[in-house]
């Protein structure tokens, strides 16, 4: 019977052997990179090491493979193995940029690391900013160029030298540039300047220094179409001594007042229709042909000119008006009547379309008529005042000379289109006028920012350009704004040197430290605001690297960096030291300082902690602000959990199993040592396997008991654990019970041991030994 249960027993063991072994690999590769960020020409430490689940596996990983994307940029220079757990790669950074490492081995899935190589900040790009970009001709024609230097990062830099840089334009006559050539000095880093548009196109504009260039494209669109309306107030005109009439030209676009973007010529011709009748004439004095031109200037959105016609005569006239761009033919007729009357007894006011833009206009034409409608000269000065209903329109008192028939009334209906256009002379009997005010609405209307980059250079003077938009595009800023920028400790607003233009004002700031920060603008009831963020090339922080996971007794790498304020690592030209204070240096115990040596960005240290624990440890350096960094440490010593029947049978083969662990993860390929008193074994694991078990079978050979002890040497500490078998003496009795109900167990897809003691009862006693270093 015992060579029954002895062989038995043989079967679940190589089955249950059979079963570790055919358990897939479960862990991962993970790694940690010493520094984290790396600099051109640093040596830097690629740690790698296996994770099980989200527990560190203390195992160290056997034939390990590292290859480099781009040996050009990162290449591997030596493999250490000294660490307890970890394989140590030694990596060099040849040049600046982007690669990929591949970390695999045997059986694990293969581990893709990004790595980023810094440079030393040296400009690698011209970034050329245009604003506005977009342009109507009959708008705005005018805008700001902008150069800057920037790093491989996109970052702002200094110049490293003097860089001439040319401008140059795919299509010419389209933009004139104040200069055709720029200088970014040496130790600065960018420059400024404003250009006109001329005509429509689609350009490209390019600005090119050495191997540097950058391009953008200029999109200059064609004016909406323009027509000019031509009026003559009054329809009717005395021909007396001192009569005349208004010729008023107006332009227009989509039906809308516009400015003139250029000087617009007018030229016009009379003509009577006697004279168009009569051919050659001599005898006839009616013959009147006079001719001439005014302009609508740049600017404006009329012309004007007082003509006179023939005196004493009665007659219809045809008054014929040209321009050349736009290209418009335009005819009005009037009448002349040949009355001598005076008096101020009704005044009539003819209203023109008028601008919103706060300029001011020609609003209408002031005239006296008689009851019957006939033109009236004054008989006298008279001083026309006006009244509006609203307090942004502002009309100028008018005043009909003696002796003549009409005025001209001028006005400013504000920068925005009024509630109420309502007006009226403030005379008696005078009529309620509703004035045509083209413009937008202060709702339609928004306060806006633009700048060329948000990343400012600690103590350098950079710009913001602050403007106003409309549905229409680029709103003209009005005069009475005052644009205020909200007090800040980072940026500084350089206020004598503000400049204004009409359709945008240049905000000079000074970054006087670094850091992050919004910006509120005012401009009247208008707001607005902009995050900036100013950066240093400069020493700015420190930063600590170290494992995610620490251990007590295993000894591990700390890195302390120096960073600039965008967070890249900078290189030094002195040393710099560093203090550090430590909250438990029974826990771990740091040096009291270290040095950052120079040409460097970081410095490392290897640390052993001594026992479990959290602590708080800070790094003070001059002019740096102070890091301070909690550090967990945690205990690692391994478990070994012991499986077995209580109670067997003199002489009987059992099976008794033991499961490794350490940190909370199986520990798999740790020697086992198996010690018994009152038994031998027939078979038994030399190591733990996939899952962290080993397994023995054993033979009782005392009547009393069956003392158990296995021992594991574990990758850094180790650990034993024993257990007292009982022997019953009637085993040969319980052995013929026991007998008849066996069946041979199933082991496919359940654990033997389990099937084979179900009802077993784990007992665990926990040694721990110092590894012998």
């Amino acid at each position: 019977m015992k060579s029954i249960l002895f062989g038995v027993s043989l079967l679940l063991t190589f089955s249950l052997m059979g079963y570790a072994f055919a358990i897939e690999n479960e862990y991962d590769l993970e790694y940690n990179l010493l520094p984290n960020k790396i600099h051109k020409n640093d040596v830097v430490t690629l740690e790698v090491y296996n994770m099980h689940g989200s527990q560190v596996s203390l195992d160290k990983i056997r034939d390990l493979k590292v290859e480099s994307l781009d040996k050009s940029i990162i290449e591997i220079i030596d493999f250490e193995k000294i660490h307890s757990y970890k394989t140590l790669i030694k990596l060099k950074a040849y040049a600046e940029g982007e690669t990929i490492l591949y970390v695999f081995t045997e059986g694990s899935k293969l581990l893709e690391i990004p790595v980023k190589v810094y440079g030393n900040n040296l400009p690698k790009n011209i970034s050329l900013d245009l604003f506005p970009d977009v342009f109507e001709i009959d708008q705005n024609n005018q805008g700001i160029l902008s150069l800057l230097l920037t790093d491989e990062n996109g970052v702002v830099t200094r110049a490293d030298k003097d860089y001439l840089i040319k401008l140059g334009a795919s299509k010419s006559g389209v933009i004139t540039f104040s200069d055709s050539t720029a200088i970014i000095s040496k130790g600065e880093f960018e420059t400024m300047q404003t250009f006109t548009v001329n005509k429509k196109g689609l350009v490209t504009i390019t600005a090119k220094s050495d191997d540097l260039e950058s391009s953008k494209l200029l999109t200059v669109d064609e004016s909406a179409d323009r027509e000019i309306q031509i009026f003559i107030i009054p329809e009717d005109i005395s021909s007396s001594n001192t009569s005349s009439g208004h010729l008023i030209a107006q332009l227009f676009s989509n039906g809308k007042l516009t400015k003139a973007t250029k000087d617009i010529t007018v030229f016009y011709e009379i003509e009577s229709s006697t004279d168009s009748e009569t051919v050659n004439t001599s005898s006839d004095v009616n013959t009147i042909n006079p001719n001439g031109y005014f302009q609508i200037q740049k600017g404006q959105t009329y012309g004007h000119e007082l003509f006179s016609i023939q005196k004493g005569e009665t007659d219809s006239y045809t008054l014929t008006a040209t321009t050349q761009d736009p290209l418009m033919i335009v005819e009005e007729t009037f009448e002349t009547i040949d009355v001598e009357l005076y008096g101020h007894e009704q005044i009539k006011f003819e209203p023109l379309s008028v601008l919103s833009d706060g300029s001011r206009q020609l609003i209408g034409v002031l005239y006296l008529e008689d009851e019957n409608g006939h033109p009236v000269t004054a008989d006298r000065d008279i001083v026309v005042p006006f009244t509006t209903s609203d307090k942004t329109i502002s009309i100028e008192n008018s005043i009909i000379k003696k002796g003549f028939e009409s005025a001209l009334v001028f006005g400013n209906m504000g920068y925005f289109v009024p509630t109420n256009s309502d007006i009226a002379p403030n005379i008696p009997n005078s009529e309620v006028v509703t004035l045509d005010v083209d413009g937008f609405d202060d709702d339609s209307v928004s306060l806006k920012t633009h700048v060329s980059t948000d990343h400012f250079l600690k103590g350098e003077l950079h710009w913001i350009a602050v403007y106003m938009e409309s549905s229409d595009g680029l709103f003209q800023i009005p005069n009475y704004l005052k644009i205020d920028v909200s007090d800040s400790d980072i940026f500084v607003v350089d206020k004598e040197h503000i400049m204004k233009y009409p359709y945008f004002t240049i905000i000079p700031i000074m970054a006087v430290d670094s850091g992050d920060e919004d910006l509120v603008i005012n401009a009247g009831e208008f707001e607005t605001s902009i995050s900036l963020s100013s950066v240093s090339s400069k020493p700015d922080s420190l930063s600590l690297d170290h494992s995610d996971r620490l251990f007590n007794g295993v000894k591990d790498t700390f890195v302390l960096q120096i960073l600039d304020s965008s967070g890249f690592p900078v290189q030094i030209n002195e040393d710099i030291n560093v203090k550090i204070f430590s909250s438990d240096s029974s826990i771990l115990d740091f040096p009291k300082s270290v040095t950052i040596p120079k040409k460097s960005s970081f410095t490392l240290f290897d640390l052993e902690p001594t026992s479990s624990g959290t602590l708080d440890v800070s790094f003070v350096s001059e002019g740096l602000p102070i890091l301070t960094e909690e550090i967990v440490v945690e205990e690692i010593t391994p478990t070994i959990q012991i499986t077995s029947a209580d109670i067997v049978e003199e002489g009987d083969s059992f099976i008794v199993s033991i499961l490794a662990k350490q940190n909370g993860v199986p520990l798999q390929n740790a020697p086992v040592i198996w010690e018994l008193e009152g038994g031998i074994t027939t078979i038994s694991d030399e190591q733990t396997g996939p899952t962290g078990e080993a397994i023995a079978s054993i033979i009782s050979t005392s009547d009393e008991s069956v003392k158990i002890l296995a021992s594991i040497d574990g990758p850094i500490q180790s650990a034993f654990a024993s257990k007292i078998i009982k022997v019953n003496s009637t085993s040969v009795e319980m052995i013929q019970e026991s007998d008849d109900s066996f069946k041979k167990p199933d082991v496919a897809g359940f654990d033997p041991i389990l099937v084979m003691v179900p009802a077993a009862l784990v007992g665990m006693i926990f040694y721990m030994k110092r590894k012998s270093k």
